[in-house]
């Protein structure tokens, strides 16, 4: 098999893959998005607390 040959069968795959693909709508889309950019901002607020009181903690010590 030439090389052109396989590129071409490997896009022809490509394509069938993508044809049984099932695509979410545009209301699944925004409740995922959603989900994603809440569950981002609970956890930087989670990782900011525990910096600020890593942070503290240390200050604490090192002023000793």
């Amino acid at each position: 098999m030439s090389l052109l040959s396989r590129i071409r069968k490997f896009l022809r795959d490509v394509w069938a893959e993508l044809k049984k693909v099932v695509w979410p709508d545009r209301e699944e889309t925004v409740t995922y998005t959603t989900v994603v950019l809440v569950t981002v901002a609970i956890v930087a607020v989670v990782i900011w607390l525990a910096d600020t009181a890593f942070g503290g903690g240390i200050r604490l010590i090192i002023a000793r």
